[in-house]
């Protein structure tokens, strides 16, 4: 981010959707404090983000893979057995649904 500022900051300022601002050192005061603000409020909004990154599973179970390898073998293998548990609850839940069908209808639905 820093490279993109320094090689074109005036395009980095209208990419950000921040009014255009000259850097040829005849800014106003009001134009430095409205840039300042803008700065300020992008900052803030990153470290929301920031926050809400670190303190997510997801980045729980980052930090234990950067220690140990395996971990994320051992989510990956949790997660397929939840989800195994899952098609087979549904299944049952279809064939059971079928059921109340071809009682209702007198045939069976597939």
């Amino acid at each position: 981010m820093l490279e993109e500022i320094a090689k074109d900051p005036q395009a980095f300022i209208l990419k950000q959707g921040w009014a255009s601002v000259s850097l040829d050192g005849s800014n106003t005061l009001a134009e430095l404090r409205t840039l300042y603000e803008h700065l300020r409020a992008r900052i803030l909004e990153l470290i929301e983000t920031l926050d809400d990154l670190r303190a997510s599973p997801d980045y729980e179970i980052y930090g234990f893979a950067e220690k140990d390898e395996t971990v994320i073998l051992e989510v990956i293998e949790g997660q397929k057995s939840e989800l195994e548990k899952e098609i087979e609850a549904l299944e049952a839940e279809a064939q059971k649904k079928a059921a109340e069908i071809e009682e209702l209808v007198g045939k069976s639905p597939f």
